[in-house]
């Protein structure tokens, strides 16, 4: 991986509700890693986008 390139933090929906993020370089990366972790058929795999920071801030606050 190129040194200039930055982690970015990808999120998606599952199919029926809910979300998650992924941590990676690029969007094809976040759709691999989700799915290693044994959600491939719950996953809405055209939802992955990069998160901006008041969507983060809005889905963190369905938690308080």
């Amino acid at each position: 991986m190129e040194k200039t390139k930055k982690l970015k933090e990808y999120t998606y929906h599952f199919i029926g509700g809910g979300w998650n993020t992924e941590w990676s370089y690029t969007k094809a990366q976040a759709k691999k890693q989700a799915i290693s972790k044994g959600y491939n058929s719950e996953i809405d795999l055209d939802s992955f986008h990069i998160s901006s920071e008041a969507e983060t801030k809005s889905l963190l606050s369905l938690f308080y």
